[in-house]
Order: C-alpha cells, then structure tokens, then sequence
C-alpha cells in the first residue's frame, strides 16, 4: 500500500486528537449519566423489595390476628370436643367461610386432620397431615406449605378449654392463604415492577409473560440467580433488574421472591444518550477534520509539485519538469531533488550496460562451459575410436558416447534457441493429454539409469485437448528429469496427477526429494538457475516455462518442504471435451 501523503497524515493526526479528545469526554459523561442510572434502579429496586416485605409483614398480622379470634370461638371449641370427624368436617366449613382463608385445617391433639377445607382440590389430605406433623415437630407458629406447585402461607393456633392449671388441649388449627398468581399480581401492583415467587428452582406463581416465565424458569435451575447480587436479567420480551428476598428457609422447600423491574424505560433513554454522543462527536471529528484540511492544503500545497515528480521518476519518467517554489525549504529540496534526478539518469543508464554484459558473461561462461565439456567427450572418444584395436576397446560403446556427446550439445543449441524466440513456436493439434504424459514417462524409463523406477500416474483415459505434443512432452520430460533426479535412491515415490476442470487442465508432478531451497524458490524457472546437479545447465526448467506460457498456462511450485515438491501446470482449455471416466492409477 502507498504511503500516505503529508497533508493526509496531518489530517488524520489532527482528526485522532480530536477524535480521543471528544470521545474521551463523551464517555466520561456517558459512564457518569450511566452509572447514576444504575444506582436509582438498584435502589429502585431495594424499595420494592422493602415494599413487599412491608406488606408481607401486614398479611401476617392479619392472618394472624384472624387465626387466634377462631381459635377462642366457642362454637369451634365445641364442635371440637365431640372427636368426631365427619361432624368437624361438616360444621367447620362455617368457619372456613368466615376466616376468608384460602386453607382451613383441623386437627385433634394427637395430630390427626379431621377437617379440611381449602380453595384448591390439588390438595390433598395427606399433604395437610404431613405439614401438620413438620410444623409441630418444628415448633413454628407461621410457617410455609408446600406440595406439588401448590404454596400456601399457614398459621396454627391451638383450640384449648379451660384456662390456668385446668387448660386442656382441644385440637389444632391452621388457616392460611395460596400464593399464586393473583397474589404475586398484588405484590406486582404494590412493588411496581414484575413479581416471580420460587421454591428451590421451581417457579410456583409470577406475573412474568408466559416466554419470559420459561425462560426464567431455565436461569434458576443453571444460574443460581439466589446466590447473585442483584443481576440484570435478559428474558425474550425486557430486559430486568431483578433483586430477591428469602421467604422461608426451612426445609423441605426454600421460598424466595424476585422482584423484577423492567429496564426498557431506562435502555431507550441510552440508546438516544449513545445516538447524541455519537452525532455531537462526529460533528465535532468532521468539523475539525475540514478546518484543517483547509489549513494543510494551504501549507502542503508547494510539496505537490515535488510529490508528482517523484512520482513520475518512479515510473522512470526522467524529463518530468518540476517547478520548485514555496518556502526556502522546499525551494531547495526541489533543486536537489533536480540534480539528483540527473544523477540517477546517468547512474541507471551505466547499471543497465552492466547488468548485459554481465548477463552475457554469465550465459557465455555456462555455455562455454558445457560446449567444452561435450566437446572434450567427444575428442576423448574420437581418439579412443582412433586406437580402439590397439587398446581392444569396443567400437560400438565408443561410437555411442560420441553420439551422446552430440545429442546433448544438439540439445543445448535448440535450448538456447527456444529461449532466445521472442514469439512463440508452438503447433497446437488436437490430441490427447493423456497419451503425452504416458509418452513422457515411457522417455524417461528409456534412461538406463531410470528404467527401474516406478512413476505412478492418476488421470482419466481421454483428455482430448489442442495443444503442442511434442513440446508438452518435453515440459513433462524436463519436470520428471528433475524429480527422478532429486529423490532420494532407496526409496524414491514419484507421480504424476492430470485432472480437468471447466477452463482447464491441471498437471501436478510430486516427488519425495529433498524441496527446493527458499533461495532461489522464486527464481526457479529463470534461465541459468540449477540446485543439486553438478552438470545442470539451468536451462530445463526454463524451457518448461517458455513452452507452457506459449500455450497461454501458467507453471509453479505449488508445495515444496523436506518432504517433497509439487510443481503445478496449467493449461487453458481451447477445446472443452470432457469425457466421464473412472480415474486409473498406471505405474
């Protein structure tokens, strides 16, 4: 990415400052208005917790004071001494009626229910008698019962005649009012917010909408919310400060009461807080930022000049004319910036003359090299040729290494010849890319020192295309020369994978050698680069990529580590025919 210009950089400087600045001051009067905020809801929420414990405490009373005024009647004291429970059963039913109790028990001194009058069939006898024994055995007067979701707040008194030392025990009784829905609708109306009243992890009544309700119910059995400090609670329809309060600790069941209070109100009223602080401190960024882009533009403007004409000396311009002017400075710097412009002129033109003669050096030198080398092949064996009956040589092994000779020196001259054709010399045929690859490597089993090895191919029986044969076979003959090169003797793995797509063919040859150095990774393909081959003239590989960009492909490395190399070929579909075979693997 091109580096900013000078004007842009002290814009966005400039617009930083502010930008930190403002949002700093912002945010500092955010936090202060937010966390104002929380406190009046966290308070808000302790007075309705104190609210409902207030009215607790007064139904207490009131129960309380009802349950000792039926407990002196003498009519109930009455009804009592017969010991008959079906009696007590019918002619209590008076009394429930009068107390206005949601639960009206009976009970005879040793224990035993003999009346029971309650406003929810769900509740049983059997649980009335298991309370009755929990609460006595506990010695409480006010106490909470609890059976299957139904939850009722219970007072006992016991029923006695007589006073004094002639006291005598008449039974026991116990009226108490359901918590449900209706009352936790109450407390909702008393406290102002939404009431849930729980046993364990059990919601037993709320005035929670349903979705919420559910949702609730499954934080209590994950969450603990008894044993968090006033969470904030996200539920399906709002989102609640919620605080709670410990009705009743003793087993079997632990009641406790959430009080909810709905933060939509509070949320709108940040969100406009947030949009006002986000709109005044753009204003103010964007404010800044165009105030000082006038001023930069008015102190940066003499360097666009000189910026311009870097800019064309970058794309080798070197006749850009430049005008200097402005501060002293500047006026100077673009002086020098001229001089040094002719400077640099002159210095390419002697670099370039350099870099093609040592170019030519270079290429002489491994020409040479190699000419020489096949030339000395060649005379050696002429001379061996010469006096092979006196030396009782055979003429035949002779005569094959001077064609050898030859063959490689032939091979040369053509390599320098493709490089050096600047257009390209292919033929492109129909034929079968298949069959080339099969050809290639049936080239390399030819080599005495190859015969043996085993080159697996993957690829389709048809691959019709258009494209050069015989120039194609040779890129896979220099590719798999170089791979049956570098792997290793003793257990050399290579292979050879043609696949198609819809705009191509893909070539992949892999072998288990040794990698390509990172050094010249890069530089693989260029001619006169050779790793690892003592007589490696450089040129195969940039044969390979003359001839495959000739055909408009591409060539790469596509992996290369200590494991292994895959070198990548491909080549653009001109004939798109694809016929559905099953892939076979040939070695």
């Amino acid at each position: 990415m091109a580096p900013l210009a000078l004007r842009t950089q002290l814009l966005i400087a400039t617009v930083l400052i502010v930008f930190t600045l403002t949002g700093a001051i912002l945010l500092i009067v955010r936090h202060t208005v937010s966390t104002e905020i929380q406190k009046q809801v966290h308070d808000g929420t302790q007075e309705s917790v104190r609210t409902f414990e207030n009215m607790q405490q007064q139904r207490e009373l009131q129960l309380s004071r009802a349950a000792e005024m039926l407990a002196d009647l003498p009519p109930l004291k009455a009804m009592m001494t017969t010991g008959h429970a079906p009696t007590i059963q019918d002619g209590s039913e008076r009394f429930w009626k009068l107390s206005g109790s949601d639960l009206f028990v009976l009970a005879k001194p040793n224990r035993q229910v003999v009346a029971l009058h309650v406003n929810n069939p769900h509740w049983s006898t059997a649980a009335s008698q298991r309370e009755v024994d929990r609460s006595l055995d506990a010695g409480e007067g006010a106490t909470w019962w609890y059976d299957n979701g139904l939850l009722y707040w219970v007072f006992l008194r016991p029923i006695t005649s007589g006073s004094g030392p002639t006291t005598e025990p008449l039974g026991l009784l116990a009226i108490g009012y359901q918590v449900d829905a209706k009352v936790a609708e109450q407390l909702a109306a008393v406290t102002g917010g939404q009431i849930a009243l729980a046993t364990g992890d059990k919601v037993i009544a709320s005035t929670l909408p349903s979705a919420d309700e559910a949702q609730f119910q499954n934080l209590l059995e994950s969450a603990g919310l008894g044993n968090r400090e006033h969470p904030e609670l996200t539920l399906q329809t709002d989102h609640y400060a919620s605080a709670s309060v410990m009705l009743h600790e003793a087993p079997p069941s632990s009641i406790r009461c959430y009080v909810l209070m709905p933060l939509a109100p509070v949320d709108s009223f940040l969100r406009r807080l947030n949009r006002t602080i986000f709109i005044f401190g753009a204003a103010a960024v964007l404010l800044a930022g165009l105030l000082f882009g006038f001023v930069a533009r008015t102190i940066t403007k003499p360097l666009d000049n000189l910026v311009a004409g870097v800019r064309a000396l970058a794309t080798g311009d070197f006749h850009y004319s430049i005008t200097p002017r402005g501060s002293s400075e500047v006026f100077e710097l673009g002086t020098a910036f001229a001089q040094m412009r002719g400077q640099l002129q002159a210095s390419q033109q002697q670099r370039i003359e350099a870099e093609r003669i040592a170019a030519l050096a270079m290429a002489a030198s491994s020409i040479s090299h190699d000419l020489r080398h096949y030339l000395a092949t060649v005379v050696a064996n002429a001379e061996f040729l010469y006096e092979a009956d006196d030396l009782h040589m055979d003429r035949k092994e002779i005569y094959e290494e001077i064609k050898t000779a030859s063959n490689q020196m032939t091979d040369l001259i053509d390599s320098l010849r493709e490089l050096a054709s600047q257009r390209s010399s292919i033929l492109p045929v129909p034929a079968n890319l298949t069959q080339v690859v099969r050809q290639a490597i049936e080239a390399i089993h030819s080599k005495p020192e190859f015969r043996n090895l085993t080159i697996s191919l993957s690829a389709v029986e048809e691959l019709p295309g258009v494209f050069d044969p015989k120039k194609l076979e040779r890129v896979l003959f220099n590719l798999l020369l170089n791979a049956c090169e570098a792997t290793p003797q003793a257990k050399p793995a290579i292979a050879v994978s043609v696949r198609q797509t819809d705009k191509a063919f893909e070539i992949r040859v892999a072998d288990n050698g040794p990698g390509v150095p990172e050094a010249i990774r890069n530089t693989l393909f260029d001619p006169f680069v050779s790793f690892g081959k003592p007589n490696g003239t450089g040129l195969g590989l940039a044969i390979v990529s003359k001839i495959v960009h000739d055909h408009a492909g591409t060539v790469s490395v596509e992996s290369s580590s200590s494991q292994g190399t895959v070198v990548l070929i491909k080549l653009p579909r001109i004939e798109q025919t694809a016929l559905a075979h099953p892939q076979t693997t040939i070695a």
